[in-house]
């Protein structure tokens, strides 16, 4: 049963691979895709985005698994506390099937200088639900208007609530879009790196945990 799984899976993503091929998608789109769990589709979209717009964008990665299941499922919800499998699916409360979402970190946009945060999440402070500023909805809605998974909360670093806040934790991958350019980051460290290669504010303690500010 396990090998059949995996047969049906790979002849998913294969096919995923097709379809982001012929919708323009690069070899290194795909590449990242299989290194992140991420559709190549939404590789080259939000590759694209980031040189159109001048943005720095950072995800947490799905379970890989979830490459073959997107575009056929949809995101897992902000308010869906259950974890996905090994299929890269979860099962929402009502008993349907959601693909393991991207979860954005921060987003940045270059200025003079260097990069200027765009604040994703609710204007009241702590607060994870809530009315976003408008730079961030109008961004968030330009992107999930091409993205076959869409974002489906605010970003983590702005979610000044420690005790609430995940945090960021050992085996937890992320990907970087730089520009036009799109980087895997294998772990917090990288994570880490990253931002402080580009002058960024990095708000998580030594343990992990979210240390309840912005800068």
């Amino acid at each position: 049963m396990v090998g059949l799984q995996l047969s049906i899976g790979e002849i998913l993503a294969d096919q995923r691979e097709g379809a982001a091929a012929r919708a323009g998608a690069s070899a290194r789109d795909i590449r990242v895709a299989r290194e992140t769990g991420f559709d190549p589709e939404d590789v080259m979209t939000l590759r694209q985005a980031s040189a159109a717009q001048n943005l720095l964008l950072f995800f947490r990665c799905p379970n890989l698994a979830a490459r073959s299941l997107h575009g056929l499922l949809p995101a897992k919800t902000a308010v869906t506390k259950a974890k996905s499998g090994p299929s890269g699916a979860v099962q929402g409360a009502q008993g349907h099937l959601m693909v393991s979402d991207y979860d954005i970190m921060s987003c940045w946009r270059q200025q003079a200088g260097g990069f200027r945060k765009i604040p994703v999440t609710a204007t009241t402070p702590g607060s994870k639900y809530g009315a976003w500023p408008v730079e961030a909805r109008e961004l968030v809605r330009g992107l999930n208007r091409r993205l076959l998974t869409r974002i489906q909360h605010g970003a983590q670093d702005d979610w000044l609530d420690p005790a609430r806040n995940r945090g960021v934790k050992p085996g937890d991958l992320f990907l970087a879009f730089r520009l036009g350019v799109a980087e895997p980051l294998n772990g917090p460290e990288a994570l880490q790196r990253a931002y402080l290669t580009n002058g960024l504010f990095w708000p998580y303690l030594p343990n992990g945990a979210h240390c309840g500010r912005t800068a």
